[in-house]
Parts: structure tokens; C-alpha cells; sequence
């Protein structure tokens, strides 16, 4: 097995050059999510799954692509946001894992450790499943409980195709009975 420094280094690369050059080609105005398609709606929900201080909408680039216009395919947009925010959220996994002596000193320590041991993956199921704005702290605890980052990976992705197809379907049938009237 590879050595645990050099497996962390590589996904904090992976992650940060990721984000950077998303924000880079976002603020330069060359990330229109309807000009770029699925690899738009997969930096938009990995830029703004990663960064909790840059409000960057994901779900509004899955919304947009849905246009009928655009002739994109539901499934596979959904399922690109879906695979870009999880990776956006290894960001927070990273916080807590860095910060596992601090976490481990926390007071409810032993009781989340165990709640996580025993309903980690389907609690991080159910969370990137419904929309809400603390998943990130979910990302941090299960860093920092050490939880494997292939479950987490594979647990956030999972709730979050759901919901990402979910709401591609829902903008898509919204937007085409909003056009008939307009």
C-alpha cells in the first residue's frame, strides 16, 4: 500500500488543481454551463461543492443544462454534477482528516465515532441525498473519524445522482411547461 503522506498529497493536488482551474476558467468567462455542457455542469458542482465561501449555485448549471434546447442527456447530466460535487466535498473529508487530533479531543467524540462506525454510509447517503446546506460539516466529521474515503466517495456520489437526476427531470418537465406560456 502506497504511504499514507503520498496518497494525501496527491488528492489534495487532485482537488486543488481541480478547483483552480475551474475557478480559473469560471472568472475568466469561459465556463458558460449552456455553451459547455457536461464538463460545465461537472466544474460548476465540483467548484461549488468544494468552496463553502464562493457561493457558486451547482444545482443551477444541472437546471440550466436540462433545457430541452440544449439536447442534453438527463441521466448522464445528472449523474456528471453528481460525480463532480462528490469530488467537490472530498474538500471538507480532507479539513476533518487533517484534523483528526483536534476532532478526537471533541467532547461527543466516542458517540459520533460510533454512530459513524455503525450508520456512516447511510447517513452520508441520506445527507447528499436532500438538499441542505451542512453537508460539509458531515464531510469534516467523517474525515475526521477516519471514515475510508472510497465509502465516502461512493456514498456521497450516490445520494447526490439521485438527487442531481431527480432535479434535472424536474427542470426540464418546468422549463418546457414555462415556455409554452411565455
Amino acid at each position: 500500500m502506497a504511504h499514507p503522506v503520498i496518497v494525501r498529497t496527491v488528492i489534495y493536488s487532485v482537488v486543488l488543481g481541480s478547483i483552480a482551474i475551474g475557478l480559473f476558467t469560471w472568472i475568466s468567462g469561459r465556463l458558460e454551463f449552456t455553451e459547455v455542457g457536461y464538463s460545465g455542469a461537472f466544474l460548476v458542482n465540483l467548484i461549488g461543492s468544494a468552496s463553502i465561501v464562493v457561493p457558486i449555485p451547482g444545482v443551477a448549471a444541472i437546471c440550466g443544462g436540462a433545457a430541452a434546447s440544449l439536447g442534453l442527456n438527463l441521466w448522464a447530466l445528472g449523474s456528471v454534477g453528481a460525480a463532480g460535487a462528490a469530488l467537490g466535498e472530498i474538500t471538507g473529508y480532507l479539513a476533518g482528516f487533517g484534523g483528526q487530533p483536534i476532532v478526537a479531543r471533541w467532547r461527543f467524540y466516542s458517540r459520533i465515532h460510533n454512530w459513524a462506525v455503525r450508520r456512516g454510509g447511510v447517513g452520508l447517503f441520506i445527507l447528499a441525498l436532500i438538499p441542505n446546506p451542512f453537508f460539509d460539516i458531515a464531510g469534516i466529521a467523517a474525515g475526521g473519524l477516519g471514515y475510508p474515503l472510497h465509502k465516502f466517495l461512493l456514498y456521497v456520489f450516490a445520494g447526490k445522482v439521485i438527487r442531481y437526476i431527480g432535479i434535472a427531470f424536474a427542470c426540464r418537465l418546468g422549463i418546457d411547461w414555462f415556455t409554452r406560456f411565455t
